[in-house]
């Protein structure tokens, strides 16, 4: 057994199973000059939320009716309606707007919000008043109305954590393109893994296919080279039905119309597809075009940073994590590396992640920045402990024995809480470290749709957490993560990052207007068909 995949339909949990070698793929020689682990095999099992064939959660405003006259669609504003806009609706936040589901004039369109900046440029909304927001379309009409929903991303604004982010088809783990702490990267920088310009001062001992592993044997990629290697010899296509049914133009890894396959899973339960996407995300009878990426180094260096150079002191600019930052507009796929679309599994729509390349004058792809997946993911990835691996066995200590490994320990779980609007609420946490106490990190999340997903607060990474209550908060639920202990050269606890009890908000004196359950439903509509990477 290589990979295989289960899908209840009932429950939406996809299972996988792995040894996380790269089989059918051959893999380099390791431990080597710049690697010194070898690679091993693994019991991976792992189960997550699986969301493919949907956009996230469906949600409305107060009111779920739209009018349009010439070029505007107006949805009208409630009070609690204005409290989401600037807070869980960002300026820049792209947003899918469903109008008419289910009818002959059904439409799908991503806007991106404004504020209360007025715009009139195509596929823009902004606040024009506290009483209504105002949509811009790319054509005209008058009087046409109905219904619609929206699909935005709350729950999408935590960082992309180190290490695993999802699976490859033939079991591999697919990594966060940061290298964490390793490498000796300067002070507060990260190296990144797969980034060109560090390769001449840095190096991992990665294999042809663009593979090394870490410490526990895991093996596992950061970027997209790795497709290269599934081509050669139609490779995937022997390993699995699915490559070896169709193929474009010779290339098994594309349908036949040339849209990428689907290579994988991200942990948040979208799929991950090759770099190939139709030019129209809504039409499959579209060009078909490369998936863009919409980072760019920046101009000038972070504070902090050694001048941008061509030595190991002073790195070239890209080779660090913190050169990068997004752009809107500059690709075709947004923030977290994908988008809202079509494609030949989900003829109704589904968010996708692609990978990112580009072709060099011999039809080779070249891995771009960020590769998979971007600084922010869709929804927050459910990482599997260890990412996957086996523990590796705890260091001898001085009399040759074995040490206790270190665990975290909560004493102080967060409360559930009750306060009127416009109270301050804290929620808190303790947690040491056993047999020996050490630095520890903090990492609130807050979910807003009744447990559903848990979004990263920004900024909130001590062991309480404080804020105003406000009307629409009633039924919010808060949780902790704890990592530790820290520091160069540590050992993490063995159960590192440890996720504290949900604790519930209640907020009293709640008034009339939108509560959070208007936002608690999901779309259920799921692709049933059973999901199997082994072709066995």
């Amino acid at each position: 057994m290589t990979a295989t995949a289960e899908f209840n339909a009932g429950t939406k949990i996809l299972t996988i199973e792995a040894d996380g070698l790269p089989t059918p793929v051959s893999y380099g020689t390791f431990p080597n000059v710049n690697n010194p682990n070898q690679v091993t095999e693994q019991d991976f099992d792992h189960d997550f939320y699986y969301r493919g064939g949907t956009f996230g959660i469906t949600r409305t405003l107060d009111s779920n009716v739209y009018a349009q006259e010439g070029f505007f669609i107006s949805i009208a504003l409630s009070v609690p309606d204005n409290a989401l806009l600037g807070n869980q609706i960002q300026v820049g936040d792209r947003i899918l707007f469903v109008f008419d589901r289910g009818t002959a004039n059904e439409e799908k369109k991503v806007f991106i919000y404004r504020g209360t900046e007025q715009t009139a440029i195509p596929g823009e909304f902004w606040r024009q008043t506290d009483q209504n927001l105002q949509l811009v379309m790319e054509y005209s009409t008058s009087g046409r109305s109905g219904t619609y929903e929206y699909h935005d991303q709350r729950n999408g604004r935590g960082s992309t954590p180190l290490g695993a982010i999802g699976i490859a088809a033939n079991g591999v783990i697919l990594f966060n393109p940061s290298a964490g702490s390793g490498g000796n990267p300067p002070v507060n920088f990260n190296w990144n893994a797969a980034g060109a310009g560090a390769e001449s001062y840095i190096n991992f001992g990665e294999d042809t296919c663009g593979g090394h592993p870490e410490n526990t044997g895991q093996y596992h990629h950061h970027d997209s080279e790795f497709l290269e290697c599934w081509k050669d010899n139609a490779i995937m296509a022997s390993y699995n039905d699915y490559y070896g049914s169709s193929q474009y133009n010779g290339d098994n890894i594309r349908h036949p119309d040339g849209h990428s396959k689907i290579i994988g899973y991200a942990f948040d339960g979208f799929p991950i597809y090759g770099p190939y996407l139709y030019s129209n995300p809504w039409d499959s009878n579209s060009d078909i075009s490369l998936g863009t990426s919409s980072y760019r180094v920046k101009s000038e260096e972070v504070e902090g940073r050694p001048t941008y150079g061509d030595s190991q002191q002073n790195p070239p600019a890209g080779s660090l994590m913190q050169d990068w930052e997004y752009s809107e507009g500059l690709g075709n796929l947004d923030s977290h590396n994908g988008r809202f679309c079509i494609t030949p599994e989900f003829q109704d729509g589904t968010y996708a992640y692609f990978l990112t390349a580009e072709l060099d004058s011999e039809t080779n792809l070249i891995p771009q920045f960020p590769y998979m997946i971007g600084l922010t993911t869709r929804e927050i990835i459910d990482v599997p402990p260890n990412n996957g691996a086996a523990t590796p066995p705890p260091p001898p200590d001085d009399d040759g024995g074995e040490v206790i490994p270190p665990t975290i320990q909560i004493a102080l779980q967060p409360a559930n809480a009750t306060h009127n609007v416009n109270q301050t609420v804290t929620f808190s946490i303790t947690a040491a470290i056993s047999p020996e106490d050490g630095p520890k990190s903090y990492q609130w999340f807050r979910s807003t749709d009744g447990g559903f997903s848990f979004a990263v607060l920004t900024g909130a990474t001590a062991s309480a957490y404080t804020f105003t209550a406000l009307n629409y908060m009633s039924g919010y639920k808060f949780r902790c993560e704890v990592r530790g202990p820290l520091g160069l050269g540590v050992t993490p606890a063995q159960n590192s990052p440890l996720t504290s009890d949900v604790a519930t908000l209640t907020v009293t004196g709640f008034g009339d207007g939108q509560g959070d359950s208007d936002f608690s439903s999901t779309d259920t509509k799921f692709d049933t068909t059973s999901i199997s990477f082994d072709a066995t």
